[in-house]
């Protein structure tokens, strides 16, 4: 059987010119021509994170590259203030009680985002916290967060910002600079249009000045010792070398397509498959929604029929729902190398489906939507 197409909210797609680069001699980790291919990644990553600041690049998926936020930017028996809106977020949660840190969720309901008021209140109930750590773009759900409030608060309570910015990186503009986030933790198998096995940190002055005072043990995830090595171009431990050169093939494509260009490509795709959606008469789940993904409530309960029928009749494989979601809703993604046809192709797919389903009789509405939305019929 022919493979499925991806169209999750991660791993992504691969382009074609990125996957060139992974069949090519293996060059040794420790010479000029790697070093500069790091030193390439690290600007490049700079560019699409909109940061000055040093770019920690950790062989890890993004699991990896958040317990390296919480191990280095806390200490056992601090106190942090996490934001819980669906099984990723969540994780925030549970690294912190994995090292010791005494943690307060402000949570929401799934599907919503935290409201900021929350997050203040929280600070002024708690004043000792050190840190918050949270979500940008809640992939489980596709809830996009106000992060630029959240860090407004956390400056005005003289506690760090750490965000998990895996599905909103490329996806959405985040200013890391300019809204005043300590660290921003990417990963690499979503809008870099890479394979899993990369994780990044980017570091401000005071989360720098916070580890320098002190953390966690803490030897491979030691985020000094990268930032320390990747200044020259080099890695404390053996990096991901093929992943390295094929992120650095794909932050070129970034760059050359530009950064407000691609934001703007992923909220023509995000609005377009949600219009097509509603012309359906699907419900979507999310009250926020993110670029990244699109939550869809499953007629029925029939999620895995969805998914299931899509990608054994049709070719394309989505994202069902997590935890207690599963069954009940399945997810859209337009995260990474994805255009305007591209999401005619899933949306062709998806409507098919509902037909062959007998969950809907109403084939080709969904494109047409689509096509009017990408035209500037529909208000995005």
């Amino acid at each position: 059987m022919k493979q499925a197409r991806l169209f999750t909210p991660g791993p992504t797609a691969v382009p074609p010119e990125v996957l060139e680069t992974q069949s090519r001699p293996l060059l040794h980790h420790r010479t000029p021509e790697f070093k500069k291919a790091h030193l390439d990644v690290i600007e490049g990553l700079r560019y699409i994170m909109q940061t000055g600041n040093p770019v920690a690049v950790l062989t890890a998926s993004g699991s990896g590259a958040m317990e390296a936020a919480v191990v280095n930017m806390t200490r056992p028996g601090e106190k942090i203030i996490v934001t819980e809106l669906g099984k990723f977020s969540r994780r925030w949660r549970e690294l912190g009680q994995a090292f010791g840190v005494e943690v307060v969720s402000v949570s929401a309901e799934w599907g919503t985002a935290v409201p900021p008021e929350k997050v203040q209140a929280a600070f002024a109930e708690h004043g000792d916290a050190v840190a918050l750590f949270t979500t940008h773009s809640e992939t489980s759900t596709g809830v996009l967060q106000d992060v630029e409030s959240f860090a407004r608060i956390a400056r005005e309570h003289d506690a760090l910002i750490a965000v998990d910015g895996i599905t909103s990186i490329g996806a959405h503009d985040v200013r890391t600079d300019e809204w005043g986030l300590d660290a921003l933790v990417g990963g690499s198998q979503k809008s870099v249009m890479i394979p899993p096995g990369l994780g990044y940190v980017a570091l401000s002055p005071a989360a720098i000045a916070k580890i320098k005072k002190g953390r966690h043990a803490v030897h491979y995830f030691d985020l000094l010792a990268a930032v320390d090595k990747a200044e020259s171009g080099d890695t404390p431990y053996t990096p991901a070398i093929t992943l390295f050169l094929a992120l650095q093939k794909a932050l070129q494509m970034m760059r050359k397509e530009g950064l407000s260009n691609i934001v703007a490509r992923h909220a023509a795709n995000a609005a377009a498959v949600r219009a097509a959606v509603r012309a359906i008469g699907l419900q979507l789940f999310t009250r926020t929604p993110s670029n990244a993904t699109t939550a869809v409530v499953a007629p029925d309960g029939r999620a895995s029929d969805i998914t299931r029928t899509m990608e054994n009749g049709y070719g394309i494989k989505i994202a069902g729902g997590q935890d207690h979601l599963l069954g009940k809703i399945f997810r859209l993604g337009h995260l990474g190398y994805y255009t305007a046809e591209d999401m005619k192709t899933m949306i062709t797919a998806l409507e098919a489906t509902l037909s062959d389903l007998k969950l809907a009789d109403n084939c080709g509405v969904g494109v047409a939507a689509l096509q009017e939305s990408f035209a500037g019929g529909v208000a995005q």
